[in-house]
C-alpha cells in the first residue's frame, strides 16, 4: 500500500472510532425512559435575584444556606447538590447579601441552568436575605472525595473504595 492510501485509511478509521465513541456516549440518554430538562448557561455569569425575600430576626448563616441548598437535586443522579459536594463557597456580608459559588461534577453538565435556577430559588426562601447571588464555575475541580451521605454510599456501591481515598 502506498503512503496516500495509508493516510486515507487512518483518517477513515479515526472518523469511525470517534463516531462510535459519540454514539456510545449518547446511547444512555437516548434510551432513558423519563425526559430530563436540558439547559444551557454561561457559567461565568452569576445568577442574581434581589426579589422579595421573607424577613425574620434570625441571622443569615451558612447552616441555613446549606439547609436550603440541600433541597436542590441534580436531576441526572437524583441526589442533593450538597451531598454531592457541589457547593464550593458561601459568603454573607453585613447587609445580609448571600453569595454562593458552586461547581459541577463535569464542566459539560447538561443540567447547569436547571440546577442553577433551582439553587437560586432555594436561596430566595432563606428569610432575611437581602440579595442572593449564585455563580456556577464548572472549572473548579470536583472529585468523588467531596461526596457525602447517600451520595458517598451510592458511589462506594458502584466503585471501589480505593478511588475515594486516592483523590
Amino acid at each position: 500500500m502506498n503512503q496516500g492510501r495509508k493516510t486515507i485509511l487512518r483518517i477513515l478509521l479515526t472518523v469511525l472510532l470517534v463516531g462510535a465513541g459519540v454514539l456510545v456516549m449518547t446511547v444512555p440518554s437516548i434510551i432513558r425512559t423519563r425526559r430530563l430538562p436540558f439547559v444551557d448557561i454561561n457559567p461565568f455569569a452569576p445568577l442574581v435575584d434581589s426579589g422579595a425575600v421573607p424577613a425574620d430576626s434570625l441571622p443569615v448563616d451558612s447552616s441555613r444556606i446549606m439547609a436550603a441548598l440541600a433541597k436542590v437535586n441534580d436531576p441526572g443522579v437524583e441526589l442533593s447538590i450538597v451531598e454531592m459536594g457541589l457547593i464550593h463557597s458561601i459568603a454573607v456580608d453585613s447587609l445580609r447579601n448571600i453569595s454562593v459559588i458552586m461547581t459541577l461534577t463535569t464542566p459539560a453538565c447538561p443540567y447547569i441552568r436547571y440546577i442553577g435556577e433551582q439553587a437560586l430559588a432555594a436561596l430566595k426562601t432563606i428569610p432575611g436575605a437581602a440579595e442572593v447571588r449564585l455563580r456556577i464555575d464548572p472549572m473548579i475541580p470536583w472529585n468523588p472525595a467531596r461526596l457525602a451521605g447517600e451520595a458517598r454510599k451510592r458511589y462506594e456501591r458502584l466503585f471501589s473504595n480505593d478511588s475515594l481515598n486516592s483523590r
